[in-house]
């Protein structure tokens, strides 16, 4: 005769549960303790050290690179806002990102400004992503015909808020200002395993494309959870 299913799906949990826990009494020697550590929830995730939340502000992320750290890859900056915005917006929820577009024409028209407050004031933004870009490279300086990704990103998050009073009250009649609320350099290499020949499927150009991706990956585990098997390493290089 074939067994019959359980047609409670609820009861059947019940059932597993109640048989994992009798397990479990039998390991841990009926001691309740033991039995505690091994029915307690464990995270599915890895917090990010960013420990204020996105969720539901209005975001910009403002990405400069210093001189000389990217070489012939001119567009980085606003490469790399634009795939860093798109992870934000598929993984928070209700986040507000100012176009990194409009923050790219901002940034023509204030090439001297160095106060990330001040982007973030005239966008009315509550949080600002600072990136500065120290290093990013798709080429192996050992030998012009190998790629491989070397990237090195100064991160600060500012918050946006209204001056206090000597009472703790905000000044609504003056301007917001920014307070640091996060400092971090993330540091990448990729692939690990070391530089690939260019005739291994994948040109420079498009090995770029990857690299920005990945270095923005990156980026954005210092600000949103990620499982902990999640590997920039796994990333497939454009062919």
């Amino acid at each position: 005769m074939t067994p019959r299913t359980l047609a409670n799906p609820r009861l059947h949990m019940a059932l597993v549960a109640l048989l994992a826990g009798g397990s479990m009494v039998a390991i841990s020697g009926c001691d309740p303790r033991t039995l505690a550590y091994f029915l307690q929830p464990f995270d599915a995730t890895v917090a990010p050290p960013f420990e204020g939340s996105l969720q539901g502000k209005k975001v910009v992320i403002l990405c400069r690179a210093v001189p000389d750290a990217t070489g012939d890859s001119t567009s980085v900056e606003r490469d790399l806002s634009h795939n860093l915005a798109g992870i934000l917006r598929k993984k928070v929820k209700k986040i507000q990102l100012i176009d990194p577009d409009k923050v790219a024409t901002w940034i023509e028209a204030h090439p001297r400004e160095t106060d990330p407050a001040e982007l973030a004031r005239d966008f009315d933004a509550d949080i600002v992503i600072y990136l500065e870009v120290e290093k990013f490279q798709t080429q192996s300086p050992a030998d012009l015909n190998m790629i491989h990704g070397e990237a090195r990103v100064h991160i600060k998050a500012y918050e946006m808020d209204y001056p206090k009073n000597s009472k703790g009250k905000p000044i609504k009649d003056q301007p917001k200002e920014g307070t640091e609320v996060f400092e971090t350099v993330v540091d990448s290499s990729f692939p690990e395993r070391g530089p690939l020949p260019i005739d291994s499927g994948s040109s420079q150009a498009k090995f770029r494309i990857t690299y920005l991706k990945v270095v923005a990956k990156q980026i954005s585990w210092e600000f949103i959870e990620h499982a902990p098997d999640d590997s920039i390493q796994d990333s497939r290089i454009e062919k």
